[in-house]
């Protein structure tokens, strides 16, 4: 222990010496000057970023944490190493525009707005508080620790020693940081005493890590070993385990290099020479990895020695000093956590004084009128208010100290702090590198940040230290647990620091990017962004002519002399007209370059913001008008440049040929892409050309087509002359087309621009093609179709609807139907077209004469709905029913006579005993006849489901093309708006083959003729093919797929029972918006149940038995887009197959929570099998198809065609053949073996695609990997191709599905040994 006394004998020597070093210092400047290299000093003075935190913390949070410590040096270190580039821009930006503080900063770069710049302060201030109250703390804790508790410095008087720490380091801030009004803002003096505080810190630290390691105890490896027995960091390595907020940290700490008020004084304000910089990006961080060196080894001497004491671990440092019984080394290492806080106390004070003071204090007396036009020394005034700012801070910082800081650790303190100073992270490094940011962004993007910091991180803090009440930390206020700090809108995302970190982070930036988009800039902003984006050497435009004004030269040195010397005024004005090399008398009147110089000089004392305001109240007050000082400010010239420059930047980088001609027929202007179009010889095309040469040279190179070259020139200069605007398409000789526009100018001249749309009309011509194909495919669906507007306008019918109406599609297209149809038709439709406008779907029946009979139709009305869920329009789907109804009419009519019969053999029975007999007999024929009615209406819909899928199947094999060419074309087609419509030509096509699919899948349930296929499985076998199926659509769609893994096996049929889990996860991920689709089992008894969760919007419980329906889809706003493809099949289909199976579906659902469909499986007993040496490893991207050899087999040669297009666009080498033989004839040429084979089953002459695969195997060197495509979807084929060792895959052929199966089928097949 030593006496308080000494201690404080100790620190006043030691602050002596630091007034000595900072006195020496600033004489030194003054006669030297500062603007000499000193990249020593300069990476000392970096080192303000090791505060007592970093001395005395990172100790104690090693102790505890292992090594999440290493997020305070790592992230510097990753600043400097990778984002140097961001540091050295910030600080030619800021020497240029003379940037006093990162509030200054901000404040020039958004339109050099004052308010901006003053809540930059305030946010500076409050962010700050905290730091600076950390190191009183340390101080105050080191007089604790060091001194006896009968010490007179624990004495009511003496006892407060954070007090009277606050009150010498103000005082040492206002003599060496606000001795005067410096043009520059560099306090040599102030950075020669931080550099020097540098040294003796980390000297201290490295004394004290040496003594201790191999003073105390046997080297790094015995300490070490223990450290890594007690804090497992092995593992944290191994593991990345540093805790949750680890990366949170790491993030703060890159950011505070650059964000951080002092950090941002010291590495950008104080900066005089850029040789420095240059140099500090490889000395801090060596200055960083001394630091960081001991920091393990103290944490495991303190944990061996105190680890059983009451010893706190953030004094580990002083206690291991004071245990090793040198009284020089504690001394020593009192004085170094004494430097590191003093260090940063001095020059954050210093730091914020002037935003406070530039930004807020001296704008608020300007705009109270205590400034007037009078000659007076303002200087006087901005170093009292400096002052007056720094006793503020301290006392701030000092309640806040006594109000938090005694409850919460070093580290908690110095990351609230970092957390608050990363908001201005958005708005000061975009400021660097967006030009679209403007001053609303960055207000929006501050305020929620920092309010979000205050709620999550600063009021947690305040609770810990019962400042408020103890329940609003989980309870949140008012009792509304979303409300909670830690846990803010319910969201979690980690620990509650963490928490707070990207909450407050991502919403500033949201706000900042979000903001900035949908709003406008100023022009003084566009020009700022200019100077603060483009620069690489930045310099200001010089406006070098006058203006008629009144002010004069010696009315700007006057004001500038206000607030410096009178000396350092003349020596600027010198300076300046040395450079410009024109004299500057003062009776001449000031030039707009001059006032900017004048500001720009006025920046560097008060700031960019209150220069400006200083500047305009002085013009404003020699009777300028306020449009002549928006004119000076503003910088006309540089806009008139500024605009000049992008108007030449958007000409060269459009995509379109453009060249403009004059009045007097010449050409003045064109772009790059006019000369690559035409290639033109180069002595043609100049300014002045005469525009009939080029247009005479176009003509002879046979541009304009055939005919006499001298019409051509003649009709084109007639167009222009008549000053009227045409457009024209020309189709050139190399096979090219253009698209020429001409529009006349005001007061005469022609503007052509000259579009290449080559891509453009061979992709017109391929949809043309496309919709034929589409109408094609409806014409031939046994189902009168129809489209109606939201007017009910009709706007498509097919072949079927129009013969049944007796209509010409040409003639009805834009009339309504009840313009089309007959009176009483049309009445009767119009309720049921009512409900369906108001998002009904409705069914009903009508009966239609049709070619002279009577034909029952089942009509359904089904609603359109757009992305904002209005109505679009509807469809209108005539289904014949007239077999079953006849039925229906006879079995009824059957009924009737049979009741007739019974009633008269009643009758009879009372009669006589022996017409019973004959009743009998005549009831039995009855009965046979009402049998055989319903025989024929089974019949009767057996033979429409068979006609249904005989029709399905014929139509997947056209589907199956034209899916392969809208794939293929996809891949070639980069033009936005027709990808767009190509992807709605895909969709349209996928959802005609899902709707046939699942029309014969339907009829084949109902037919009876799909029977389960019984077998014992495991359902891994089930779950992994769909994990990799659905995982690629669920990372579309920004959801979290899990699949829970599982060794259960079961007794199903495992293609039904993967059909239907398929159908439950289909529909989860179409209609989640966010969250997760999980997919798992659980046991029940002797049972298993497999259940999907999602997190989507829900079901009513109203609607949980209509989701089973055909064609039924829930109306709800918040589903996903992607689910208006479903046809409303899925789940009627599995629960048909689960009756087939026997496995009953449960679904249970809450609204706005999510919902969970379950099927029960029965569990059988696991088998042992052969352990899958072909598991899928973790997805890797990149195209694994390329360069891949795949032979294809097809009698049809449009199938060929598509397949080769759409596999060439995987990078894939395709060979096609129509036949075995052709088939072998491609092997016969081949290098070696194809890597895959893709057979149709169907082929001509009854030849199937399995024996061609076993035809080509005989000439197969090994074996080759093959694949069947097939639209016939029976268990026999399934079952030969199974049996035959190849894969199946079903017509149409889906792109993804055909992909994933060749990549997985290749990777099996180049595993194999």
């Amino acid at each position: 222990m030593f006496h308080g006394g000494v201690l404080v004998a100790v620190s006043l020597v030691y602050i002596a010496v630091l007034f000595a070093i900072a006195w020496y210092g600033d004489r030194r400047a003054r006669t030297v000057g500062s603007t000499r290299r000193r990249p020593i000093i300069y990476s000392l003075t970096l080192a303000i970023y090791c505060t007592s935190w970093t001395f005395y913390g990172a100790v104690g949070q090693a102790a505890t944490d292992g090594w999440s410590f290493a997020s305070i040096f790592v992230g510097p270190i990753l600043t400097f190493l990778l984002f140097w580039p961001v540091l050295a821009k910030m600080i030619r930006v800021a020497k240029h525009q003379n940037v006093t503080s990162i509030a200054d900063f901000i404040a020039s770069r958004y339109g050099k707005t004052q308010s901006l710049a003053a809540f930059a302060s305030l946010i500076a201030l409050v962010g700050t508080l905290p730091y600076i109250a950390l190191q009183l703390k340390a101080v105050s804790t080191t007089f604790s620790v060091l001194t006896a508790e009968g010490d007179m410095t624990n004495t009511p008087l003496f006892g407060d020693t954070a007090f009277y720490v606050a009150v010498v380091m103000a005082i040492f801030a206002i003599l060496f940081g606000t001795r005067h009004t410096d043009a520059t803002e560099h306090h040599e003096g102030l950075i020669h005493a931080v550099a020097f505080e540098s040294v003796v810190k980390l000297l201290a630290f490295v004394v004290l890590g040496a003594f201790v390691t191999w003073g105390m105890f046997d080297g790094l490896a015995e300490l070490m070993g223990y450290a890594e027995t007690q804090l497992e960091l092995q593992r944290q390595l191994a593991n990345q385990d540093f805790g949750q907020s680890f990366w949170a940290q790491t993030l703060l700490a890159m950011l505070a290099i650059l964000c951080l008020p002092r950090q941002f004084h010291v590495a950008v304000v104080e900066n005089t020479h850029r040789d420095d910089a240059t140099k500090a990006r490889w000395l801090f961080p060596l200055y960083l990895i001394a630091f960081a060196f001991f920091v393990v080894p103290l944490a495991a001497a303190g944990l061996m020695l105190f680890s059983d004491s009451s010893v706190e671990p953030d004094t580990y440092v002083l206690a291991l000093s004071m245990a090793s019984g040198h009284e020089w080394l504690t001394l020593l290492t009192f004085i170094g956590g004494f430097s590191a806080s003093t260090g940063m106390v001095i020059v954050a004070a210093v730091a914020v004084s002037i935003m406070i003071s530039n930004e807020i204090v001296i704008p608020a007396l300007f705009r109270l009128r205590w400034f007037d036009t009078k000659a007076r020394d303002y200087g006087r005034l901005v170093l009292r208010a400096r002052r007056l700012t720094i006793v503020g801070v301290l006392a701030m910082a000092y309640g806040f100290y006594q109000m938090i800081a005694e409850f919460t650790t070093l580290a908690s303190i110095g990351m609230l702090s970092f957390a608050a100073a990363a908001q201005f992270a958005p708005a000061l490094i975009g400021g660097l590198y967006w030009k679209r940011g403007n001053r609303l962004g960055v207000i929006v993007g501050l305020n929620v940040g920092f309010a979000i910091w205050v709620y999550s991180l600063l009021m947690p803090a305040m609770i810990n230290a019962d400042v408020l009440p103890a329940n609003w930390l989980d309870g949140g206020p008012l009792g509304l647990a979303w409300l909670s700090p830690t846990a803010l809108f319910g969201l979690n995302m980690g620990d509650s620091f963490t928490h707070g970190v990207m909450l407050s982070l991502g919403l500033n930036l949201f706000g900042y990017i979000f903001i900035s988009q949908v709003t406008s800039q100023r022009v003084v902003e566009r020009i700022q962004a200019s100077l603060f984006v483009d620069s690489v050497e930045t310099r200001q435009t010089s406006v070098n002519r006058p203006w008629t004004g009144a002010t004069t030269v010696g009315d700007l040195k006057v004001l500038c002399e206000r607030f410096l010397g009178a000396g350092q005024v003349g020596r600027a004005f010198e300076d300046y007209a040395r450079r410009t090399g024109k004299p500057l008398d003062d009776g001449t009147r000031a030039s707009i370059d001059v006032i900017q110089f004048t500001e720009r000089f006025l920046a560097s004392v008060l700031g960019a913001s209150s220069a400006r305001i200083v500047v305009n109240s002085a013009l404003q007050g020699r009777g300028i008008g306020i449009s002549d000082v928006i004119s000076i400010v503003d910088e006309a010239s540089q806009v008139l440049e500024f605009n000049r420059a992008l108007l030449q930047a958007t000409i060269e980088n459009i995509n379109q040929g453009i060249s403009v001609v004059d009045q007097n027929l010449r050409l003045v202007v064109w772009n790059q892409r006019y000369l690559e179009l035409f290639r033109f010889p180069d002595h043609l095309i100049r300014v002045g050309a005469p525009i009939d040469r080029i247009f005479r040279y176009n003509a002879h190179s046979g541009e304009y087509g055939p005919g006499d070259p001298e019409e051509h020139v003649q009709l084109l200069l007639d167009n222009i002359r008549d000053g009227q605007p045409h457009r024209y398409v020309r189709y050139r000789q190399d096979g090219s087309v253009l698209e020429v526009q001409g529009n006349p100018m005001p007061g005469g001249g022609f503007v052509y621009t000259y579009q290449d749309i080559t891509q453009q009309k061979r992709i017109e011509e391929a949809l043309i093609r496309s919709e034929n194909n589409i109408r094609i495919y409806t014409d031939n669906v046994p189902a009168l179709i129809a489209y109606f507007d939201k007017e009910c306008r009709y706007l498509f019918t097919n072949r079927a609807y129009e013969q049944a109406f007796g209509i010409d599609r040409n003639a009805v297209i834009g009339k309504r139907y009840e313009d089309v149809l007959p009176a009483r038709q049309a009445q009767e439709r119009a309720p049921w077209v009512a409900l369906t406008l108001n998002g009904e779907r409705v069914s009903f029946e009508v009966a239609m004469q049709m070619n002279d009979a009577m034909r029952y139709m089942l009509v359904t009305y089904t609603p359109h709905f757009g992305d904002s869920q209005s109505i679009l329009g509807f469809f209108a789907l005539y289904q014949d029913i007239t077999e079953r109804r006849q039925a229906e009419i006879a079995l009824k009519e059957t009924n009737e006579t049979l009741e007739e019969r019974v009633r008269e053999r009643t009758q009879a029975l009372s009669e006589a005993n022996a017409a019973l007999r004959q009743e009998n007999r005549v009831r039995a024929e009855a009965e046979q006849a009402l049998r055989q009615a319903k025989q024929l209406a089974e019949d009767a819909n057996a033979s429409k489901t068979r006609f249904l899928a005989a029709a399905s199947h014929d139509l997947l094999q056209p589907l199956n093309a034209a899916r392969l060419f809208t794939s293929a074309l996809m891949q070639n087609v980069t033009v936005p708006d027709t990808q767009r419509t190509i992807g709605h030509i895909d969709n349209s096509l996928q959802a005609a083959e899902e709707l046939l699919s699942t029309l014969l899948d339907i009829s084949k349930l109902d037919a009876g003729a799909l029977t389960p296929r019984r077998s014992h499985f495991a359902l891994s076998d089930i779950f992994r093919p769909l994990r990799a199926e659905f995982d690629v659509m669920a990372d579309d769609r920004g959801l979290d797929l899990v699949v829970v893994p599982t060794r259960r096996w079961v007794d199903s049929d495992p293609q039904m029972l993967r059909r239907i889990v398929q159908n439950f996860l289909s529909n989860a991920i179409r209609y989640t918006q966010e969250g997760r689709v999980l997919l798992g089992c659980r046991r029940q008894g002797d049972r298993l149940l497999i259940e999907v969760w999602d997190s989507g919007p829900g079901i009513p419980d109203s609607k949980l038995s209509e989701i089973f329906q055909e064609f039924r889809r829930l109306d709800q706003a918040s589903r996903h887009k992607e689910s208006e493809k479903g046809l409303g099949l899925g789940l009627s289909i599995a629960d048909r197959m689960s009756r087939v199976l026997d496995h009953p579906i449960k679904v249970r659902s809450w609204e706005g929570i999510g919902t969970v469909f379950s099927v029960s499986v029965p569990c059988v007993e696991a088998r042992e099998t052969k352990a899958d040496d072909h598991e899928q490893g973790p997805r890797r991207s990149g195209n694994k198809l390329a360069g891949t050899r795949i032979v294809c087999i097809d009698n049809e040669t449009l199938i060929l065609e598509g397949m080769t297009a759409m596999l060439t666009g995987w990078g894939c080498e395709v060979f096609t053949a129509t036949s075995i033989g052709g088939a072998k004839s491609i092997l016969r040429n081949m290098d070696g073996d194809p890597d895959a084979i893709l057979a149709d089953y169907h082929l001509d002459n009854e030849v199937t695609g399995l024996m061609a695969l076993e035809a080509l195997s005989e000439r197969l060197e090994g074996a080759v990997p093959g694949i069947v495509i097939t639209a016939d979807r029976t268990e026999g084929v399934a079952e030969q191709v199974k049996r035959g060792g190849y894969q199946l895959l079903l017509k149409p052929v889906r792109p993804a599905a055909l992909r994933a199966l060749l990549t997985r089928t290749l990777q099996a097949s180049r595993a194999k040994p």
